[in-house]
This record gives C-alpha cells, sequence and structure tokens, in this order.
C-alpha cells in the first residue's frame, strides 16, 4: 500500500485554483489530461472549478467546528448516492480499511471530540500511540496490527461512530471481495465518484483548515476544548480540568518514544512493497 496525502497542486496544474487536491481527483484529472481532446479537457476543467467553487461557497455557510462537520457529511452522503446502484462488497465488520492512517479535517474531530466527550469510552493509550507518530509512518504499514485499530472501532469490527464517521471512511468502498482488503498484496478496486473528491478537496481548501491523521486531531481538539473550559475558573477547578490533560499529554510523550524506539527495532521488517491498490489515506 502507497499511503498518499492531499496537496497542494502544483502552479502549472490545470487543478491550481485548488488550495489541496485529494490524489485521487488530481489521478483522475490527470488521466483526462492525457485522455481527452485538448476542447474538452478544458471544458471537463472548467465542470471541476464549478462544481469546487459550489461547494466551498455552501461549506462556507456554516460555522466551523461540528455544523462543518455536519455538513460536509450530508454533503458527501448526497454525492455517494450516484454510486449506489454499484454492487460493493464492504460489510459491517470487514474492517480492513479501519487499520489504516485515515486523515480528517478540524471540522470532523470536533464531531469525534463531542461524542468521547459525551461518555463513548475509547482506547486513550492506542490514541496517544497514534497520536505520536509521524505522518504516513512506516508504522501504519503493520498490516493488520492491533496498534493500528480505529479507536472508534467495536471488538466485532463494526464503526462505533457510523453515522459521524469521517469523510474519507465515507468515501472509501470497494467491489473486490472484502477479504482482498485484509490480505498482503492482493488487488482492492476502490469506487471513485468524482464530486465526492470535489466536494472533499473544497473542505481541505478552505482557509484555516487543519487537517491531519484522525488520532492527531482528536487529540488537539480535546486539548483545546479543555483549555476552553478552563478558562475563567477557580484555580482549584482549572487544576482538576487540567491534571486530566497533564496526564494525557504525559501518555503522548511516552507513546511518542515508544513509536521512535518501535519503528527503529522494526525498520527491516517495514522496507517492503505494499500494493497500491489497498484501501490508501487520503487526508489519503
Amino acid at each position: 500500500m502507497n499511503v498518499e496525502i492531499p496537496a497542494a497542486p502544483t502552479v502549472d496544474s490545470p487543478l491550481a485554483f485548488m488550495a489541496r487536491v485529494t490524489p485521487q481527483l488530481r489521478s483522475a484529472v490527470t488521466n483526462f489530461e492525457t485522455t481527452l481532446p485538448a476542447a474538452e479537457f478544458v471544458g471537463l476543467v472548467s465542470v471541476v472549478r464549478s462544481a469546487f467553487e459550489k461547494y466551498r461557497a455552501k461549506l462556507l455557510e456554516f460555522a466551523p467546528g461540528v455544523a462543518r462537520g455536519t455538513a460536509l457529511h450530508d454533503m458527501m452522503e448526497r454525492e455517494l448516492s450516484a454510486s449506489s446502484q454499484i454492487p460493493i462488497s464492504c460489510r459491517r465488520g470487514c474492517s480492513g480499511c479501519c487499520h489504516y492512517e485515515v486523515e480528517i479535517t478540524q471540522d470532523e474531530a470536533a464531531i469525534l471530540r463531542d461524542i468521547v466527550l459525551g461518555g463513548l469510552a475509547i482506547d486513550s493509550n492506542r490514541l496517544a500511540l497514534q497520536a505520536a507518530r509521524e505522518r504516513q509512518s512506516a508504522e501504519w504499514r503493520r498490516f493488520g496490527s492491533a496498534d493500528n485499530r480505529c479507536v472508534f472501532l467495536a471488538e466485532d469490527g463494526a464503526c462505533r461512530i457510523y453515522e459521524d464517521r469521517p469523510s474519507i471512511c465515507r468515501k472509501h468502498v470497494v467491489t473486490t471481495p472484502a477479504a482482498a482488503c485484509t490480505t498482503e498484496g492482493a488487488a482492492v478496486a476502490p469506487v471513485q465518484v468524482l464530486l465526492a473528491e470535489i466536494l472533499l478537496s473544497a473542505a481541505l481548501s478552505l482557509e484555516n483548515t487543519a487537517f491531519g491523521s484522525l488520532a492527531r486531531m482528536l487529540t488537539q481538539s480535546l486539548h483545546e476544548d479543555a483549555l476552553r473550559r478552563s478558562a475563567g475558573r477557580s484555580p482549584q477547578e482549572k487544576n482538576t480540568i487540567m491534571s486530566v490533560e497533564t496526564k494525557s499529554h504525559a501518555t503522548l510523550a511516552l507513546a511518542k518514544g515508544a513509536a521512535k524506539r518501535e519503528h527503529s527495532d522494526k525498520a527491516a521488517m517495514l522496507d517492503r512493497p505494499l500494493d497500491s491498490t489497498v484501501v490508501q489515506s487520503d487526508l489519503t
């Protein structure tokens, strides 16, 4: 598996009007550029830009945070409905893609933060371990590692936040057998919806919108919430709130050290290419 992440297009790219573009959209447009007549390709790019601007304007109607993240998910579901007639093999509990690096926007992190603060228990040690990793860390290539399990994944392999799952999780479905997603080297055929890629690129391109791994973005959002809640409190109340954060950051620091040691010890084992057709991280 080759892990890819959104990036700013080059200045000479036909998608230069986007601040960030998903690798799937970049790949599709590159393919169209080489296969379509020049006039048709110019027309396609015009349509892509029009859709991008429409999505961007719509997202800006919502306040940053939960409201915008929810709007993104609603819009994503509408666009993905275009592929509803395609038979997919994804089923409750298959969960192969729930063990890879998934990146989310800060708005989506706010949704997950509220779920956690609302009482949904997660493995804080695993969250800290994953948050400590560098972007595109080789640790994510440890195929099927328990340390790579999403903190929202239930023991039976079902998603505990399915209705609020990130955009990356929503748009990643495959037509190949689900078993292929957990078989190293197996070919996996994802379903790609161009409008969904344009929408996500628009969300990533909004000014002052951060994105990163689910674990890191959630950890950051929880910390920022603790700081807000401690503001204006009595010293005793503030100490109570921040003591929880201190413990969390101590765990994160230990996890960073452990992650570095583990990476060094297993570098040789991880030095092997993985099939690029396997589920990718977009944000993979």
